[in-house]
């Protein structure tokens, strides 16, 4: 009942003020966002608006927002399903930032909805105006019953929308993107579709790849008015570039048909050099997280497993066949001068063995009934995977006499001389990252979500992070302090073949291009200092 009053009051004081001013009703503050909660309750009761000619109709101005969607192609006034009282109309795109709601008349059949702007402006948008309304409406009042009258706003006529631009633009330079970082429509002495690019890749440019672009787009006459231009990548080589942690250089493939031709690349004196050739599938790679000496394992077309290992000091290459009564799967650095091989048997029965790269020599180190797929030697212990049906367990231990089950995880990952991560999913807190501390013995969430790693820098890790169609990634910077920050370095990787300078100012990444004329998979190096351009 209190309430009641209290709403009858304001309408007695509204309809005061308006005999006394005799003009428009609304309530208005300073940033052109208005309300009057008071009336926002439906009218259920009352009376109905008086259709007389000329009759001034008194309303609450709600609010005037100043959008940017620009798709809206005539003026329209939509009445609430639930509350008639409630209008709201959408004007088209047209030049202003100052509009007033002069007043709401109904004359010749229609309510006419007086608008003006005094101001001249550049700031395109469309304006979005809400009212509510004191009485009634009658009930077979529609939408088309309502006239806009407008009066110093300049409308835009735009022929070609955004998404028309974007394509337009997309087709013309054979860009490979999905949407711009922006795309605006501006108004000098004509409407400009003003589309911007940061780091989109340029298809038929094969030398310099990835850009920076800026584009002006006649609106109405569809053509290209101008485009600046940033090349914020070189190309380095053809090839596929290994996902490799290194301190200085990255490894690449530069495969002729079944040729394995493996090149290092020096990222100081910006020069490649071929390390060595083979022929077979590459099955895995590793390296030593103390230098850059590689190990990389292969299939021959005997499918027994070989592996070529590089010394990065001493720039020597070898080669290791391994004993032809094992079934060698996977082998990994134990040290300087020996390896850490897994050899599988019959029903699972695995065996992990020490191999001496100068005498051939192998030490038996554990065997058991555990299908073990990959293992690794980190600060004294031996880190390994096994795989029970489609799970899969890693565990730690120094002399496979004594056990540490950490997780079922889906994969591990180097990070330092002293942790690893691993990427785990249960139905507790979802996919995360953890970090496990060999020292310490104990681990901790890194960060939660679908993330996959890439390296860590100091206290920081490099992650990446899937798009929602899972077809791209975006790298970000996770800082471990007290308070999580992700910072984003580059966005929309197609791949993570990639390496990624410690000063985290050049990414090095291959991608395969394919038309006509070009068939190949091309290494770039991309300056990500130029992402903010």
């Amino acid at each position: 009942m209190r309430k009641n009053i209290s709403l009858l009051l304001i309408f007695i004081s509204i309809l005061a003020l308006s005999a006394c001013t005799n003009g428009p009703l609304f309530i208005k503050d300073s940033d052109k966002r208005y309300g009057f909660d008071e009336l926002d309750a439906p009218i259920d009761e009352g009376e109905e608006i008086e259709l007389s000619e000329n009759k001034e109709i008194p309303f609450v101005l709600r609010k005037i927002n100043y959008l940017k969607d620009l798709e809206v192609q005539n003026d329209r006034v939509e009445i609430d399903k639930i509350d008639s009282s409630l209008l709201s109309m959408v004007i088209k795109p047209c030049l202003t930032d100052d509009i007033e709601l002069s007043s709401l008349v109904y004359k010749n059949g229609k309510f006419h909805i007086l608008l003006n702007s005094k101001n001249d402006s550049n700031n395109v948008c469309t304006p979005y105006i809400s009212i509510k309304l004191l009485n009634k409406l009658p009930d077979d009042i529609e939408a088309d019953d309502f006239v806009i009258d407008k009066s110093g706003i300049k409308n835009i006529d735009i022929k070609y929308t955004k998404d028309n631009a974007i394509n337009y633009v997309k087709q013309k330079y054979k860009l490979i993107a999905n949407l711009p970082d922006s795309a605006e429509l501006i108004y000098t002495d004509r409407p400009i579709w003003q589309i911007k690019y940061k780091f989109v890749y340029e298809k038929d440019d094969h030398e310099h790849p990835i850009k920076n672009l800026k584009i002006n787009f006649d609106a109405n006459e569809g053509k290209v008015l101008s485009l600046d231009e940033e090349i914020i990548s070189k190309f380095v080589d053809n090839g596929n570039v290994f996902k490799l942690n290194t301190d200085k250089a990255i490894y690449y493939n530069k495969k002729d048909d079944e040729l394995n031709n493996i090149y290092i690349y020096d990222i100081a004196s910006r020069n490649s050099k071929k390390i060595s050739s083979f022929s077979g599938d590459i099955k895995s790679i590793y390296k030593r997280n103390e230098n850059d000496d590689i190990i990389i394992n292969f299939k021959d077309k005997s499918s027994a497993l070989s592996s070529a290992i590089y010394n990065e000091e001493k720039d020597e290459i070898k080669f290791i066949d391994y004993r032809d009564d094992l079934n060698i799967i996977d082998a990994n650095f134990k040290s300087d001068d020996s390896l850490l091989a897994i050899s599988r048997g019959e029903a699972n029965m695995t065996t992990l063995y020490e191999v001496d790269i100068n005498d051939d020599s192998y030490i038996d180190l554990f065997s058991a009934e555990d299908n073990i797929i990959r293992a690794s030697y980190i600060n004294g212990f031996y880190v390994y995977l096994s795989k029970y049906d489609i799970n899969q367990m890693l565990y730690i231990t120094r002399d496979f006499e004594d056990y540490d089950f950490i997780d079922e995880v889906e994969n591990y990952y180097y990070a330092d001389d002293n942790s690893f991560v691993y990427r785990s999913d249960n139905k507790i807190e979802g996919t995360s990252l953890y970090t496990y501390n060999l020292s310490e013995r104990f681990y901790k969430m890194i960060i939660k979500g679908d993330y996959s790693y890439i390296k860590k820098i100091d206290e920081a890790y490099v992650l990446a992070k899937k798009d929602i169609n899972l077809e791209s990634y975006d790298l970000l910077l996770c800082k471990m302090d007290n308070n999580l920050k992700e910072e984003v370095l580059f966005e929309n990787v197609d791949n993570l073949s990639l390496y990624l300078t410690n000063d985290l100012k050049r990414l090095y990444k291959s991608t395969k291009v394919i038309d006509k004329n070009y068939t190949k998979n091309i290494i770039y190096e991309i300056d990500i200092s130029k992402g903010d351009a």
